[in-house]
């Protein structure tokens, strides 16, 4: 297994794979791309490698290191925020004590080839322990290698961005995250479109299985498209008829339209600029988004795509789905009012 069990991600596997083998091994890597991508699973597989008493430059997971790893208990691999919002100095008693785990890094080795401690996500870290890792950096202990993962590079200080080597992880491609959901008993049609719609993500694709969108995808598609048609009277009916259609609480439900409302505003642009009906999650719908399109401009289309996160907004700040939900019909029904014809080029599937 090791990293032959990483998905999608050659390039980041070939990077790491390589500085095992030359022996050039960096004091600290940082692993940056998108959520659900693959960061941490081929950072763990990294550790392992590094210290896999069977295999160079790769791990067999049967040896009692890899096994200890992946268990979280081998004695020289750290872990210090364990889920933690923040990653703090430590002594608060709410964050764990990196204090500690820099302390340690400067004996040997107790079991391992290498001390590593991974720091996911790197964003985490605050402005205090950010400080002592950099410190740590400009000295690094001998047989120690740091890993962190960022989803936002620019989240990372620069200065400790300069000691680390940048490994990328870019979404994957729609065949790869299919792939993946079929060999875990994903209907192949199913896998197909979740993985589009999870936009080169495994995790985002996962949870859309598990919220079962995909199964409701088009009840709420031809209720976003009616709303840039439909009277007030008739948005409030539809609205309530959606709610209690839909599986799960009001607040499950809405927060499914979020995510399927981010799916059809991307769609939108795709209606714009594309011409090519494979890049859309709902391609069995693509006439009539070209034909929505073709009433909107792209700042109206970026309008909507807004309108999702201001619906995360207010289930965040608890506000009535009810509400929100007529807050969205009334926007796009402001956005369509206040729309001028734009000219896309036209959306077709392909021979």
């Amino acid at each position: 297994m090791g990293f032959e069990s990483v998905y999608g991600q050659d390039m980041a596997v070939r990077v790491l794979r390589s500085a095992i083998a030359s022996g050039r091994i960096a004091p600290a890597y940082l692993l940056v791309g998108p959520h659900g991508v693959g960061k941490r699973f081929t950072a763990v597989q990294f550790i392992k490698a590094l210290n896999c008493t069977v295999r160079h430059a790769d791990a067999c997971d049967e040896c009692s290191s890899c096994r200890l790893i992946d268990r979280g208990e081998f004695p020289d691999y750290y872990v210090p925020q364990k889920g933690a919002r923040k990653i703090g100095k430590g002594g608060d008693g709410e964050t764990p004590d990196l204090t500690e785990v820099m302390r340690r890094l400067h004996f040997a080795p107790v079991m391992g080839k290498y001390k590593v401690v991974l720091i996911d996500p790197g964003e985490a870290l605050s402005a205090e322990a950010a400080n002592m890792l950099l410190k740590t950096l400009e000295e690094p202990p001998s047989r120690t290698v740091f890993v962190l993962t960022a989803v936002v590079q620019a989240a990372i200080l620069p200065t400790i961005q300069s000691r680390c080597q940048s490994v990328r992880f870019p979404p994957l491609p729609v065949e790869v995250v299919a792939r993946y959901l079929s060999a875990r008993g994903t209907d192949a049609a199913l896998a197909e479109s979740v993985a589009r719609a999870g936009r080169g993500s495994i995790e985002v694709a996962e949870e859309l299985l598990e919220a079962k969108v995909m199964d409701q995808k088009m009840v709420v598609v031809d209720y976003l498209f009616s709303l840039f048609e439909s009277p007030l009277a008739t948005r409030v009916d539809d609205s309530l008829r959606l709610l209690g259609s839909l599986a799960g609480t009001e607040r499950e439900s809405l927060s499914m339209i979020a995510s399927i409302l981010s799916m059809f505003a991307r769609d939108l642009l795709w209606a714009l600029h594309e011409a090519d009906a494979e890049n859309l999650v709902f391609s069995d719908r693509a006439r009539d988004l070209s034909r929505l399109a073709a009433k909107l401009s792209q700042r109206r289309v970026l309008g909507v795509a807004a309108l999702g996160h201001e619906l995360a907004a207010g289930m965040g700040r608890n506000e009535n789905p009810k509400h929100l939900l007529f807050f969205l019909g009334n926007k796009i029904a402001e956005l369509a009012a206040a729309s001028s014809p734009a000219q896309p080029r036209s959306i077709h599937a392909r021979s």
